[in-house]
């Protein structure tokens, strides 16, 4: 074992290929450190001696000198371990060009089918290394029907995202379908759909199912009847969308949310469309007992009401995600919510959420009342760590605060430094001489 930790080879070779980038990566740093150029002096072939042990070979591989790294390949090229493949293709995309060339070669002698498929996820990860494109050429050759499925199943999502781009033209028209629909990962998906709707096909279905980029690209193919029917989305890109296409056909769209039925969809979209005309029936929809219905209306009153005072109340909704639309809502507005009201909600018996609400509107006022909150939330133990944060982010700019507190408020600060630690205490009193 070396200092840099060699692993034992059999096992590390048979776990998950992408790790021998990370080995690479381990070595060269713990070189570059700890100046493992001292176990190789001289730098020259002898120094590996004749019959190097593999883990001799593997670190060498990933030396910091080129030289130990080229005669390291030379041998790998003849070795039959299987550290040999994975260590070769890392030096493939080696930075030195002689180096690449050896390994390469050596690299395409060993690569029958079977080690082809079992080195495709770190094929995908060493494509990243910008040398050249002769790794992204390789994996290419891997785009075959026989090696489709492989590589469209790698976890690396870069790769992943690269591999399905690559392998459109092998994918039926159901199975792109499939991966539109139903993959995770969203990009992936938008890949897939954009191709099927670029032959003109499954427009109806990605519409139904699709990313929400594709669905509107979907729904610009399929008419304003379509858009109709889309107005109230669950997505907002697509409701936009929708929203286009109806003005476009010379129709409003804000009238066709008020037929409605209430619906997450519905509320937003009246939101997003809607006149000053609408907000009672928004204020209405405060009291709705789903989140989702409240949320959507909080944000469609601050376009079309934005002085509205039923809003004021939901900053004790027991939903965080109303609440955080709250406090969007009110940031700029005192007249809607007094001092006293937003302290009396950072007492402890308070939600977490809602403490967190108080103090960001607090926050808001001036750079005293500002201050003066946090020092009042050093005590609580689920918002101190912001608390301190804040402080301290406080007390970088204070050498631009040009104002003085209220003498009240200025007595209050003074106050709570003497609870803090000394050296705080001394930072806040000395960016506020007024308060000593």
């Amino acid at each position: 074992m070396f200092e840099t930790g060699v692993p034992d080879l059999d096992t590390f070779a048979a776990g998950d290929v992408r790790r021998w980038a990370e080995f690479d990566v381990e070595v060269r740093n713990a070189w570059w450190s700890n100046q493992l150029w001292s176990r190789f002096p001289g730098h020259e072939a002898r120094d590996l001696g004749r019959n190097p042990s593999r883990e001799v070979l593997a670190e060498a591989a990933c030396h910091g000198n080129g030289r130990i790294r080229e005669i390291a390949v030379e041998r790998l090229g003849a070795a039959t371990g299987p550290e040999a493949l994975p260590l070769l293709l890392i030096r493939c995309v080696d930075w030195v060009r002689p180096i690449r060339e050896r390994a390469r070669r050596a690299v395409l002698s060993k690569l029958d089918e079977p080690a082809f498929r079992a080195a495709l996820p770190l094929i995908g990860v060493l494509r990243r290394r910008a040398v050249d494109d002769w790794m992204t050429t390789l994996f290419r050759r891997a785009l075959t029907p026989r090696f489709v499925d492989d590589a469209l199943a790698l976890q690396d999502r870069e790769t992943r995202r690269w591999v399905h781009a690559e392998a459109i033209g092998l994918l039926s028209r159901e199975r792109l379908l499939a991966i539109a629909v139903r993959d995770p990962d969203f990009v992936v998906r938008a890949t897939c759909g954009n191709a099927l709707l670029d032959r003109g096909e499954c427009v109806e279905e990605l519409l139904a199912a699709g990313a929400p980029k594709v669905r509107m690209r979907a729904l610009t193919l399929l008419g304003a009847d379509a858009a109709v029917a889309c107005l109230a989305d669950r997505s907002s890109a697509v409701r936009s969308m929708a929203q286009a296409l109806v003005r476009k056909a010379g129709d409003d769209p804000a009238a066709h949310y008020r037929a409605m039925p209430v619906s997450f969809g519905a509320v937003a979209g009246l939101g997003e469309t809607g006149t000053a005309a609408d907000t009672a029936f928004l204020e209405r929809q405060l009291a709705d007992g789903r989140p989702r219905i409240r949320r959507a209306a909080v944000r469609g009153l601050r376009r079309i009401a934005p002085e509205s005072a039923a809003v004021r109340p939901l900053l004790t909704d027991p939903s965080p995600s109303v609440t955080r639309q709250v406090v969007t809502f009110l940031r700029g507005k005192p007249p809607l919510v007094g001092v006293p009201t937003l302290r009396a909600l950072l007492a402890p018996a308070r939600p977490v959420h809602t403490r967190r609400a108080a103090a960001a509107l607090l926050r808001d006022r001036d750079t005293w009342l500002r201050l003066h909150t946090d020092l009042a939330l050093l005590p609580d133990p689920d918002l101190a760590a912001d608390a301190h944060q804040d402080i301290h982010a406080w007390l970088q700019h204070s050498a631009t605060t040009y104002t003085t507190p209220p003498p009240a408020l200025a007595a209050e600060i003074e106050a709570a430094c003497t609870a803090l630690d000394p050296p705080l205490a001394r930072r806040i009193r000395f960016a506020l001489p007024k308060l000593t």
